[in-house]
């Protein structure tokens, strides 16, 4: 009998391995694939989560249907990012986006690794070199930016049209339709265009005015008086910038038309 008993203690012992042997070969492949999955999207953060909802909203606009890859994307992002991308999609969208989430949809390993290159592709496109040197040329003030502009028209005149685009000086909002103005200039805070025009021509100034409720333009009257010697030149320029990416965002969300036509530096040249 104890040789019956050894033998099913022998054999129980046997399956407790090979069950133990089995249990952590999946285990070890779960953290492999939980290792794969971060690989995915990992060019998406705070910092260019604004233009990422961008690209997504367009690729959305292209076929609806691809509003999955949204969900793609958002589930696969850290909390916070995630949270910076939902935002910027209207409450019906965004409760579509959840609702998909929360019923844990599934995709394939090709899906992710598919979009995953299409998405990098298209933010590297309209947002990589260029973008950085938008953000470079922010920090220029207007006499910078015009001498710059003025060497790429004399020496560079087949890149002229390009650099142009990207840069946007604050001159060129006065020479939009007179709705987008509008839109643009009743929206901003009252303190920022006191700053923002304080060296600007009277015409320039008087537009303003024209567009603001009465209340509003005595706040700014006031506030562009005392601002003309109160204010230094790098306040003016980042007053000015505020402006200039409030109407780069309402033109990518198509609020108003495009800020610079598309000949625009070859007519300056």
């Amino acid at each position: 009998m104890s040789d019956i008993s050894n033998k099913k203690e022998m054999k129980q012992k046997e399956k407790s391995k090979e069950i133990t042997k089995k249990l952590s070969v999946v285990e070890s492949n779960n953290k492999g694939r939980l290792v794969e999955e971060k690989k995915y999207f990992t060019y998406i953060n705070e910092s260019n989560a604004y233009h990422t909802s961008h690209v997504l909203k367009k690729i959305i606009k292209s076929k609806p249907e691809n509003v999955k890859y949204v969900y793609l994307v958002i589930s696969s992002v850290d909390p916070e990012i995630a949270e910076k991308l939902l935002i910027e999609f209207p409450s019906e969208q965004k409760a579509q986006i959840i609702a998909e989430i929360i019923s844990l949809i599934q995709y394939s390993k090709k899906e992710i690794e598919s979009f995953d290159k299409i998405l990098r592709r298209l933010l590297t496109e309209q947002f990589g070199g260029k973008y950085v040197l938008a953000k470079i040329l922010e920090n220029l003030d207007l006499d910078q930016k015009t001498a710059l502009d003025n060497v790429f028209r004399q020496k560079f005149t087949e890149n002229a049209s390009s650099f142009r685009s990207i840069m946007i000086l604050f001159e060129d909002l006065f020479k939009i339709n007179e709705k987008d103005f509008v839109r643009i200039f009743s929206d901003v805070p009252s303190e920022v265009l006191s700053i923002a025009f304080c060296n600007q021509p009277q015409v320039q100034v008087d537009r303003l005015y024209d567009v603001l409720p009465k209340g509003v333009k005595n706040i700014v009257q006031q506030g562009i008086e005392l601002g003309r010697k109160k204010y230094s030149k790098s306040e003016i320029n980042k007053a000015q910038q505020y402006v200039i990416e409030y109407s780069k965002n309402l033109e990518k969300d198509g609020f108003i038309d495009p800020i610079l036509k598309e000949d625009n530096g070859k007519k300056e040249s």
